[in-house]
């Protein structure tokens, strides 16, 4: 399994690339509770989200960009489905305590409760879109910083595992609906991946199948 790839996953929920960049200050610490409680009161209040993806991959050693596009469907017992489709077709399914990934004909199921990894990768992932992980203090440092129309959060990874991934993790927010718009990996290397949501359905009705493992 590929490791990083899971983690990617993790990180990569609700993601919007703002095309102008937006100027932010560290936030005092007012901001940080009142961020938080924005966050977490409305992924509350979300059970389930569709929406397109963007992901764009940049290496540190080559002058050229990586780009792949999909389709997420999340539901708040814990399924998700990341799929991608373009330029070519892999998909990705959490369903509770079984992993599936399949390209083509070939596929892989992984009970994450026979590894540990695979727990703190689910835990990690669900955070994510639950807001926990701005509170997950034993994986991650985070910095707030505020903007009039973006918040910006920056987590520092803790754990060994983690660090071996990424150097740091950049959320960008909207005010609006307090849903991650922008997500940027930042690796030891020099590395990034950027992720990009676009037509955000909140609530929408998801069928069993989409998260169909066995």
């Amino acid at each position: 399994m590929n490791k990083k790839f899971l983690f990617l996953l993790a990180a990569g929920f609700f993601c919007y690339l703002s095309l102008q960049a937006q100027p932010f200050v560290p936030a005092t610490k007012e901001q940080q509770r009142l961020m938080s409680e924005k966050i977490t009161a409305a992924s509350l209040k979300m059970e389930s989200l569709t929406c397109d993806f963007e992901q764009t991959k940049e290496l540190a050693l080559l002058d050229e960009k990586m780009i792949s596009k999909g389709k997420m469907y999340y539901r708040q017992d814990g399924c998700l489905r990341w799929e991608y489709l373009s330029p070519y077709v892999y998909t990705f399914i959490l369903n509770d305590k079984k992993i599936l990934m399949q390209t083509g004909k070939s596929r892989n199921v992984v009970d994450i409760r026979s590894n540990r990894l695979f727990q703190e990768v689910v835990k990690i992932m669900m955070n994510s879109i639950n807001g926990n992980s701005l509170t997950d203090t034993k994986s991650f440092r985070p910095a707030y910083y505020w903007g009039e129309k973006e918040w910006k959060i920056v987590l520092v990874p803790l754990q060994k595992e983690l660090k071996k991934m990424f150097a740091s993790i950049e959320l960008t927010l909207n005010v609006n609906d307090y849903s991650v718009d922008t997500i940027r990996m930042n690796e030891p290397n020099g590395d990034t991946t950027t992720i990009r949501l676009s037509g955000k359905q909140f609530n929408p009705k998801i069928q069993d199948e989409k998260f169909a493992v066995d």
